[in-house]
């Protein structure tokens, strides 16, 4: 496989790959443990993105092409009733996939995905989390890999699969607990969600309304962090 194809398959790795290096680094770097760093989960995931974001730069200026090319491929109007539709089918589908899973492994909400923390970090993180989340997640795993992966697999359906697998496993490192039930917890309730985006991106070939979907439920887990760093003052 030449290096312009291994690339696709790598760069959804090496995100993951991310999330556990840095999470380990923090904690060594910090002397606290991983569960003790847990609750700062969204600032070393805002740094994650901030790399990706900058890795997708220098792919797309190394295949002479701007960043936007990656979201928007395709001019295209929408409607906003469309958009509108597609946010409320992305958050019925990712609530609802984090709450059965919720319950089925936990009996309820785990309290480690909303601890608080020092409030200019939940303040930064309310604005910065959902941002650089939809602009490094949704463009590396749909508009750069699942477009090239496409062209190169002989089965459309493993680039399919792949994608997803890589995209729902790396929830299962942020907050890094090495915990069996927990990353089980974080892989399984993340697959509706990302089944869902790729069958939307399937049918649009654009990525602006699935980050519009995507960047509201960051916002909302930005302002639960906000409310419960705000009580524990």
């Amino acid at each position: 496989m030449s290096p312009k194809n291994a690339l696709p398959v790598v760069a959804p790795v090496a995100r993951s790959f991310l999330f556990v290096a840095v999470g380990l680094i923090f904690a060594y770097a910090s002397g606290l443990t991983l569960e003790q760093g847990a609750a700062y989960w969204p600032v070393l995931c805002i740094l994650v993105n901030l790399v990706t974001i900058a890795g997708l730069f220098a792919i797309s200026a190394g295949e002479r092409k701007p960043f936007r090319a990656l979201i928007v491929p395709e001019a295209r109007k929408w409607k906003a009733t469309e958009i509108l539709l597609i946010c409320f089918l992305m958050i019925l589908v990712g609530m609802g996939g984090m709450l059965a899973c919720s319950f089925a492994l936990y009996g309820g909400l785990p309290e480690f995905l909303a601890q608080p923390l020092p409030l200019p970090w939940a303040l930064a993180s309310l604005v910065l989390l959902p941002i650089t989340i939809v602009f490094s997640e949704l463009p590396l795993y749909y508009g750069y890999a699942y477009s090239r992966l496409t062209g190169i697999a002989q089965r459309p359906w493993l680039a399919s699969a792949y994608v997803i697998f890589w995209y729902a496993l790396q929830h299962s490192f942020f907050p890094l607990l090495l915990d069996g039930r927990y990353m089980l917890f974080r892989f399984v309730s993340f697959l509706p969600l990302m089944i869902l985006i790729l069958i939307l991106y399937r049918r649009t070939k654009n990525l602006v309304p699935l980050m519009v979907g995507h960047g509201i439920m960051d916002l909302g887990t930005g302002i639960q962090i906000l409310i419960v760093s705000v009580n524990a003052l």
